[in-house]
């Protein structure tokens, strides 16, 4: 039996069919994007301004103007102020979630994770015939029959 995916919309609380894994309804999704375009609108309109005049002059919700600045929508634009920590270290950044060296910190650690990883993978194949999958199924097998 096929399981129909639906949601509540987490602004206006209606049941909606989420596309991938999308949170709020359609209908609130358009209500977003007008939202962004009259933002958009009022920078373009009001150079040099702060991000509290721009919340306050456009009406828009603080949380939207924050994330279409981490997004980078305003790199460009002249909009003062667009600036907040990195989210590991604090350093003052402009666009994204962390500064470029936390990004290649992690990067640089997801990759020696993959090479441990495959480091094991291979160690466990080549001291027995099995995979590296076998030999971790025998592991839950040994672990449950205890």
């Amino acid at each position: 039996m096929t399981k129909l995916n639906i949601r509540n919309c987490a602004r206006c609380k209606r049941i909606f069919v989420p596309v991938g894994n999308e949170k709020i309804c359609s209908d609130c999704r358009a209500e977003d994007l007008e939202l962004e375009e009259r933002v958009k609108n009022y920078v373009r309109d009001h150079p040099g301004i702060t991000v509290n005049q721009l919340i306050e002059g456009s009406g828009a919700p603080r949380n939207l103007v924050w994330r279409m600045i981490q997004q980078g929508q305003f790199e460009n634009s002249g909009l003062k102020d667009a600036k907040y920590p990195c989210a590991n270290c604090g350093k003052i950044i402009t666009r994204g979630t962390y500064c470029s060296e936390c990004m290649s910190k992690l990067k640089q650690n997801a990759q020696k994770f993959a090479n441990a990883m495959n480091a094991k993978r291979r160690k466990a194949e080549s001291t027995s015939n099995k995979t590296f999958s076998d030999s971790m199924y025998d592991a839950l097998d040994s672990s449950r029959n205890r």
